[in-house]
């Protein structure tokens, strides 16, 4: 596929998908709408600076705008840099590194959601307190 109709369809989809007009993400990147217009018709490409503005304003990566493999469900929308710089690590384990890296990440959001779930219980019916913070405790 043509990179300027890749680019052109891939920017169009994640603008409508973030629900921002033309001129809206004219205004959040500073790039003239005229010129947003010219890229999501396949006129022209932009340069990196503003290739840089356009996945800074849509939260989405270079990858997904210009090569035909990438995809927006893929995309990790991390905000915290550590984890961000280690899921690209991540992504280079073999399989059973992977494999155990997914067993403990699983396993704390487990503990997570679980601890959540304690929480919203312990406000919830006071006579069966004795055995909630039992379990509470047992879980912290």
């Amino acid at each position: 596929m043509d990179l300027k109709i890749l680019f052109s369809q891939r920017l169009r989809d994640a603008r409508q998908q973030k629900g921002f007009t033309q001129e809206k993400l004219s205004q959040i990147t500073g790039i003239n709408q005229n010129v947003i217009s010219k890229y999501e018709q396949g006129v022209i490409l932009p340069g990196a600076d503003n290739i840089q503005k356009l996945i800074i304003a849509l939260e989405i990566t270079a990858d997904y705008l210009l090569l035909p493999h990438a995809s927006l469900k893929e995309v990790p929308q991390v905000k915290d840099p550590d984890l961000y710089k280690n899921y690209f690590v991540l992504e280079t384990l073999g399989d059973r590194e992977k494999e155990s890296a997914l067993f403990l990440l699983n396993s704390l959001i487990a503990q997570q959601k679980l601890k959540e779930l304690v929480n919203s219980l312990e406000g919830k019916d006071k006579s069966k307190g004795k055995v909630k913070n039992s379990i509470s405790q047992e879980i912290r």
